[in-house]
């Protein structure tokens, strides 16, 4: 499976390098330095699996591509962040096509696409392959929402048109046909979540479909992730209705058999991107479980790919980046994940990944959209960096008096 598949704790990785400063900075100590991986093998393994895609969907080569996709679920193969290889198969597959269409949709009334007409042509043609299915369903996905004008769908439309649901319509069919030949397929059960954009009972069935995604595929926690997302107002919950739900989805991991017992960290991680889309909802967020949950996480993911994740996340709750509308309640839960960053960077983090940061706003379900620039890394490295070094006088104040977080 290229050499991929999901990763045990490891220690540092070998092909991290000190970065070298300026010519006109100082070096910092020895003992502070932190070195910098451009690519650890998290970032590798899902850059190398979005090429794949991409490169069998050019060849023409979908038998295989189908085959492959259904025995990377089959082994749930993800990263530690909760972003399924399987789903980073089909963004690639589908990326050149999705790509077009975006650029040339500007309004309801445009045509469709001729590149996702003929995705259509090869889900018939490759009908034994649900893994096909899965593919042309996701992209009709993205390409309803390239008719409401959004590429990552943050929020649902006020008044969506005729083409978001018959898009949506398109991919229901290719899910249904898809979950006759894999009815345990854990990327299929996510992309049934997706489908609620344009269910009308969506309120009624989210909690059972993704619960049954978390079921089906419990040690990825971008299942939980997509689930606090969904349980916002914009789409269809409340800020007490996430809230408690994501103590109850705790409590389901810990009694479950096959699920991972995250224990706070399950509350964690139902919060971790509604709480960074919905800054105001953190006026309901037990912000001491929410840090709770982020050290159990890393108890059980020690790896610097999580202590990256973990820091990127701290420092997005720094108090200047809080929208100036929020009330003293919600600006004091922010402030208490920040407050973690100096201890993360003591306790956790042993080398920068740039790649993490820069993608640390992204959603689990998002398009992956392949490896990053150079330009882009230099700018996560350098905010990475200007983070840090905040954080360490911070370090320092907190052991005098006793605060650490």
């Amino acid at each position: 499976m290229l050499g991929f598949s999901r990763p045990a704790a490891t220690a540092r990785s070998k092909t991290a390098k000190s970065a070298k400063p300026a010519a006109n900075e100082q070096a910092a100590p020895a003992e502070q330095a932190i070195p910098v991986c451009e690519e650890s093998r998290q970032d590798r393994g899902g850059n190398v699996y979005f090429a794949k895609g991409q490169y069998l969907a050019r060849q023409d080569r979908w038998d295989m591509l189908g085959r492959l996709i259904a025995e990377t679920d089959r082994h749930r193969a993800a990263t530690l962040s909760g972003v399924s290889m399987a789903a980073l198969l089909a963004d690639g597959a589908r990326a050149d096509a999705v790509h077009h269409a975006r650029s040339v949709v500007s309004g309801a009334d445009d045509e469709v696409p001729a590149g996702i007409r003929a995705l259509d042509d090869v889900a018939l043609d490759h009908a034994g392959h649900w893994g096909v299915a899965l593919v042309v369903a996701r992209a009709q996905i993205e390409c309803a929402w390239a008719f409401e004008g959004q590429v990552d769908p943050y929020a649902l439309p006020a008044r969506p048109n005729a083409r978001f649901f018959s898009h949506f319509a398109a991919a229901a069919d290719l899910v249904k046909q898809a979950q006759a030949k894999s009815p345990d397929s854990a990327e299929l059960a996510a992309t049934r979540c997706d489908l609620l954009a344009a269910d009308p009972s969506a309120k009624d069935r989210l909690d059972a479909r993704h619960l049954k995604a978390i079921d089906l595929d419990p040690g990825n926690p971008g299942r939980l992730r997509a689930y606090g997302v969904h349980l916002l107002p914009r789409w269809f919950g409340t800020h007490a209705r996430l809230d408690q739900t994501a103590r109850d989805v705790m409590r389901h991991c810990a009694v479950t058999p096959a699920a991972t017992d995250w224990g706070d960290g399950a509350y964690t991680w139902m919060w971790f991107d509604a709480l960074r889309l919905d800054p105001s909802s953190a006026a309901m967020l037990d912000a001491e479980r929410f840090v709770a949950g982020m050290r159990r996480i890393l108890s059980l993911r020690s790896d610097p790919h999580m202590a990256n994740l973990m820091a990127a996340y701290a420092d997005g709750m720094a108090p200047d980046c809080a929208p100036d509308d929020l009330c003293e309640t919600a600006l004091q839960a922010r402030a208490r994940i920040h407050a973690t960053l100096p201890n993360l960077m003591e306790r956790h983090l042993s080398e920068l990944h740039p790649q993490v940061w820069a993608r640390s706003h992204a959603l689990p379900g998002a398009a992956h959209t392949g490896p990053l620039s150079q330009g882009r890394l230099a700018a996560a490295t350098a905010q990475a960096r200007a983070a840090l070094e905040t954080a360490a006088p911070n370090r320092r104040i907190a052991d005098l008096t006793g605060n650490a977080a």
